[in-house]
C-alpha cells in the first residue's frame, strides 16, 4: 500500500523526526512538573473513537502534531499508549520514563531475561498483534500498553511509533518494524532457553 494520505513520519518541531517526537513526548510526560490530572486523562482517553482529552491536544500542538485526522487518531495512539505506560509511583518520577532506549519492544514482550521469566506477552498474543492492520491492531496495542504498564515494562517507543505511523501507509516499512518485533521476541527466547540448557548441564 502506498502513501494516501500526509504522511505520517514527516518532520516534526523544527526538523526533529517522528521518532525524536516520541521520545520527547515520553520524557516529557514522566517529568515531574508534568500535571497528573493531563497524565490520567491521557490514560483514559479513547484514541479509537476520537481524541477526546484536552491534554492531548495540547501536547499535539506543542509537538506540531496536527494535521491530517488519521495521522492525529495514530499519534493520540502513541501519546495514550506512552501515558499507560509511563510510572507514576516511582520515587522520582523524572528518572523513569516509558521510554527505554536499551529495551528492544520484541524483548520487552517476551519478558525478563535475567530471571527467565516470560509471562508479559504469549507467543499466540504476538502473533495476533502481528497479523493486525488498522482499527484491529489499534486495539490490539491499546490493551497491549495496559498490561505493560501495569507490570512497569518500558521499552524503546522509537520502534513502537514505527510501527503505529507507518501501518497502512508504508507496506514495506510496516512490515519491516513488525519483523524486527519478532526477531526481537524469539531471540530473547532463545537466550533464556539456552541460558536454562547450560544451567541444567552444570
Amino acid at each position: 500500500m502506498t502513501t494516501t494520505t500526509e504522511s505520517p513520519v514527516k518532520s516534526t518541531d523544527g526538523g526533529l523526526s517522528w521518532a525524536g517526537t516520541a521520545v520527547r513526548i515520553a520524557v516529557r510526560l514522566a517529568r515531574e512538573d508534568f500535571p497528573r490530572g493531563d497524565l490520567a486523562a491521557l490514560r483514559r482517553m479513547s484514541p479509537g473513537s476520537g481524541q477526546d482529552a484536552p491534554a492531548f491536544w495540547r501536547l499535539a500542538a506543542r509537538y506540531d502534531l496536527l494535521g491530517a485526522q488519521e495521522v492525529e487518531r495514530k499519534w493520540a495512539l502513541i501519546i495514550h499508549g506512552i501515558a499507560l505506560m509511563t510510572p507514576t509511583s516511582a520515587p522520582d518520577r523524572a528518572a523513569s520514563s516509558a521510554h527505554d532506549p536499551q529495551t528492544s519492544v520484541g524483548s520487552a514482550l517476551f519478558g525478563s531475561e535475567s530471571s527467565g521469566e516470560s509471562g508479559f506477552y504469549s507467543e499466540l498474543r504476538l502473533n495476533r498483534l502481528l497479523a493486525a492492520r488498522g482499527d484491529v491492531l489499534q486495539v490490539l496495542l491499546a490493551r497491549m500498553f495496559r498490561m505493560l504498564g501495569s507490570g512497569g515494562v518500558a521499552f524503546d517507543w522509537r520502534e513502537m511509533a514505527r510501527l503505529i505511523l507507518l501501518d497502512g501507509f508504508d507496506q514495506a516499512g510496516s512490515e519491516g518494524a513488525r519483523q524486527r518485533i519478532a526477531r526481537d521476541y524469539f531471540r530473547a527466547e532463545f537466550r533464556v532457553e539456552r541460558q536454562s540448557a547450560e544451567s541444567a548441564g552444570q
